[in-house]
């Protein structure tokens, strides 16, 4: 029996790391169950045959799947999946509000990654020589979202690090926002004070 097992989170999909989250929430299973659906996740093995495996075997494929899932990932912006190039938002200073909204609406939580990700990633529709390129326009993440559950993880961890920076910034960008609406917030009021003849009689007391 030839069991085929992810080398590295770049042969790991965004949907089977999904379903491994899920199994780790279990509370219901015993070691043997747990480590049966876990390599059932990331082999694909039927039950059947998974009762035919050796003890030995088994813990050198857990190891293995370990392995995969803690590999460290480097940023990639681009990738090709389904015959399909996708690229990250590529001009972060001209991100919309909608796409602003649903990144702050699914964030990193791992059942909603596909949903982010199809944030973060749309397809390419030109591209240079160079290598620069622009994205379809933001329609939400309906179309794409089911089919960002085939991502690799090694790029999911990648936008996932590129995106906490982001966040950062984002924030950082609607904090100076705010205080600057503020500050002329506290302006126009002072200056209602002092063209009022109620201010004039407090600044005289």
């Amino acid at each position: 029996m030839k069991v085929t097992l992810p080398e590295h989170s770049g042969d790991i999909t965004l949907y089977q790391y999904q379903k491994y989250v899920e199994l780790l929430t279990r509370t219901d299973l015993d070691t043997y169950q747990f480590e049966q659906r876990k390599i059932q996740i990331f082999t694909g093995i039927k039950p059947n045959d998974y009762k035919n495996l050796i003890q030995k075997d088994i813990f050198e494929m857990l190891e293995q799947i370990e392995i995969a899932l803690n590999s460290v990932a480097e940023f990639k912006s681009t990738f090709t999946m389904e015959g399909i190039e996708f690229g990250f938002i590529p001009n972060l200073d001209k991100i919309t509000g909608a796409e602003y909204f649903d990144l702050s609406k699914y964030g990193t939580q791992p059942d909603t990654l596909h949903n982010l990700m199809a944030v973060l990633f749309r397809p390419i529709d030109k591209k240079d020589k160079l290598g620069n390129y622009s994205v379809v326009e933001y329609n939400g993440t309906s179309e794409w979202a089911e089919a960002m559950k085939l991502t690799p993880m090694n790029i999911v961890n990648g936008a996932l690090f590129f995106f906490l920076n982001l966040s950062t910034e984002l924030v950082n960008y609607t904090q100076k926002y705010m205080d600057k609406e503020m500050e002329q917030v506290r302006e126009q009021k002072q200056k209602t004070i002092l063209q009022s003849g109620d201010g004039m009689q407090v600044l005289t007391n």
